[in-house]
């Protein structure tokens, strides 16, 4: 299993409008680019318009607006924002503030821009949800006692999902195994948990991005006193594939 550690650098000693990037995992996911963006007010980013990729943010720390299409959202720690599709947007960080923020960008095929092109109207407006706002589900092989959210539920972005989990020790995510999708996860806050996959074990962590080997049987396990909390980062080979989101993640009423 793969692992980066995300390095989210305080910028106090920063001069203003400072913008720092890294790009994580840098070519493990065909398709898929990863940048941490931190960023220190007052400035912006600006993103140009382009159909050949998607863009869905994970603000990480700090505050920040996002413009698109003439309206102003904001953004705290802990908020998924798709954006929408071709059109240009704008990152503010206002004078005082710092803004940590991951940047995940999915290319799309053909396939991907006919499926788009067929539902427009719901790829025209941002999606905005703070975490603890994204709904809840249920599945088999997670205990009763664990939180999951949907963060980016089926069809926000084409062959791209995205969900969290929480829980504490002593529990256990089941071992299972998915053959239509790449799956990456990502360390919260206070995490501590152990990845297992066809035997090899790696210690997953706050910050942490750690690559589940293709077509591997894999398990989670979180110790009593420890805590289990990542977000789990799926890319799917198909669109087809995609169907097993709803078919293995009921949603909780």
């Amino acid at each position: 299993m793969n692992t980066e550690k995300v390095e989210i650098k305080e910028l106090d000693c920063q001069q203003e409008s400072f913008i720092s990037r890294q790009e994580i995992f840098h070519g493990e996911v065909s398709g898929v680019f990863i940048e941490l963006i931190s960023i220190n007010g007052p400035t912006q980013i600006k993103e140009a318009t382009s159909c050949g990729f998607y863009d869905v943010l994970l603000s990480l720390k700090g505050n920040a607006l996002l413009e698109i299409g003439g309206r102003e959202h904001h953004v705290s720690s802990q908020y998924i924002a798709r954006m929408a599709y071709n059109m240009p947007y704008h990152v503010h960080i206002r004078k005082g503030d710092r803004f940590h923020f991951l940047r995940l960008r999915k290319s799309l095929d053909q396939d991907d821009r006919e499926a788009i092109l067929q539902d427009i109207d719901s790829h025209s407006s941002v999606y905005i949800r703070a975490f603890e706002d994204c709904s809840s589900y249920t599945e088999a092989i997670k205990s009763s006692k664990a939180v999951n959210r949907m963060l980016l539920p089926e069809g926000m972005v084409p062959r791209f999902c995205m969900g969290s989990v929480e829980t504490e020790g002593p529990d256990l995510v089941g071992e299972h195994e998915h053959s239509m999708l790449d799956q990456l996860f990502f360390g919260l806050e206070d995490c501590k948990c152990t990845c297992v996959a066809d035997g090899e074990k790696k210690v997953l962590t706050e910050n942490m991005v750690l690559h589940i080997p293709f077509g591997s049987k894999h398990s989670v396990l979180v110790e009593e006193r420890d805590r289990l909390a990542y977000i789990w980062l799926d890319f799917f080979l198909t669109l087809e594939g995609q169907k097993y989101m709803n078919e293995q993640h009921k949603s909780e009423a």
